[in-house]
């Protein structure tokens, strides 16, 4: 296994280096600001099965993004002190992460009621995809579209996958046009802080501006200060894992709640009990960041990959005109709202919000990482809380909104309707009062 986990890795770091490599060559990718780990991936994906076939992909490259996205989220959380401006932002974040999801549900319902007139093999309640495939994933889309087709609704899991293909594209895609709308704006705030990102003529960071990766906490005859760290977060995840499997076995529902979410538990446990405890100082921040960082570049690259092309051929041209609804409203949910609503660095957050409403979580994050490259900005802890707060009620949402679909559509129409009035209206007489 782990012969097979290294080798595996060997290959995707190599696609990793030709993205880097690549951008160096290619100057337009500098412009456009694609991370190398994208580029890389794309990369892969061209040269692989799929396309040229030049190489044989690794099966576990398509399930490295969950697995890494656990890292990455995980190491956002630990070592973050919460005050009271704090959970102000946190605040706005979570309400906002809401209103993506239910007017999402709201727009995509209606929108494929619309479309289902005109392409009459269409499911009916196919639009209700939306919030298990754009805001979702591929999980979700497996999940929900399964139930959907044992409630006797049939073509849902193919659907699913398609939008859930194309929503981890069109998040990168749409999302990169803006980021450079943001960029040439100045709504990239922490960019601008960051250095000479858009004067360099390469990536080559000079000696002067070179900055460490962390800190050594303790003496390397004990242990290298760098797997200190790694225990850290990795105990962070063990003991998140631990609590919600002890959950489960007195709410069998809890089954059901996403891995991810024990990391960012854990974190905030373990060090709670750091900084009790005096031991907080043996912690490196910046080292646990980095962490996640490699994490995020093996999460990027890897789910650039393995996308499957094969499922663009069904249902496109529907799907197409749906994707262009969704688009537009989170582009107006977070590129016109959220800023108005939220401070100086919005622009961070709101390209979270954008990537992981369009595509995934991993796709957020590249996007923010794009104009908040030294994650200066609160916008990746409140961003991390978000989706900690929100994303356990998706996983049950998954099993209760195909079953009420089946029998009443409308039901979530309405659900969708309030929810988003209620959001709408506790970002607007609250979280922009505290701007």
């Amino acid at each position: 296994m782990y012969t097979t986990a290294v080798n595996d890795l060997m290959l995707l770091f190599l696609f990793l280096m030709i993205g880097v490599v690549l951008r160096q060559i290619i100057k337009p990718l500098r412009k456009l600001y694609l991370p190398s780990g994208l580029i890389g991936g794309a990369a892969a994906l061209i040269m692989g099965p799929q396309v040229l076939n030049l190489f044989a992909m690794p099966d576990t490259w398509s399930s490295m993004a969950s697995p890494m996205i656990n890292i990455v989220l995980t190491t956002t959380l630990f070592g973050i002190a919460i005050n009271k401006s704090k959970m102000k932002s946190y605040a706005g974040a979570i309400s906002s992460n809401m209103l993506s999801y239910f007017s999402q549900m709201l727009v995509g319902i209606l929108a494929g009621v619309g479309l289902q007139k005109i392409w009459k093999g269409l499911p009916e309640s196919w639009g209700v995809m939306t919030v298990f495939t754009y805001w979702g994933g591929h999980g979700a889309a497996t999940s929900s579209g399964t139930l959907f087709e044992e409630l006797g609704v049939e073509g849902m899991l193919s659907i699913g996958l398609i939008l859930a293909t194309l929503g981890l594209i069109v998040a990168m895609v749409a999302g990169m046009f803006w980021v450079n709308v943001g960029v040439r704006r100045g709504w990239a705030r922490a960019l601008d802080k960051g250095g000479n990102s858009r004067e360099r003529k390469n990536d080559y960071v000079l000696p002067e501006e070179q900055k460490s990766l962390g800190r050594a906490t303790i003496a390397s005859d004990s242990i290298n200060g760098l797997a200190l760290q790694m225990c850290f977060v990795f105990l962070s995840m063990w003991l998140g894992s631990v609590i919600f499997g002890g959950i489960a076995k007195v709410i069998p529902a809890a089954q059901n709640i996403p891995s991810l979410l024990y990391g960012i538990v854990g974190a905030i446990i373990v060090w709670f009990f750091l900084t009790r405890t005096h031991l907080d100082k043996y912690a490196d921040k910046a080292a646990v960041d980095n962490i996640g960082g490699v994490a995020l570049e093996i999460c990027i690259c890897s789910a650039t990959a393995t996308l499957n092309l094969s499922f663009f051929a069904t249902y496109l041209a529907p799907i197409l005109i749906h994707m262009v609804i969704i688009i537009l409203l989170m582009s107006l949910l977070c590129m016109v709202f959220m800023r108005r609503w939220f401070g100086k660095d919005w622009f961070p957050l709101a390209l979270m919000f954008f990537g992981a409403g369009c595509g995934s979580t991993p796709s957020g994050l590249a996007l923010a990482r794009c104009v908040d490259p030294d994650v200066k900005t609160e916008s990746w802890e409140a961003f991390g809380v978000a989706q900690g707060c929100f994303v356990p009620c998706t996983s049950v949402f998954v099993a209760i909104w195909p079953v009420i679909a089946v029998n009443n559509l409308w039901i979530l129409v309405g659900i969708g309707a309030a929810v988003t009035i209620v959001t709408i209206l506790f970002n607007e007489l609250f979280v922009r009062k505290q701007r």
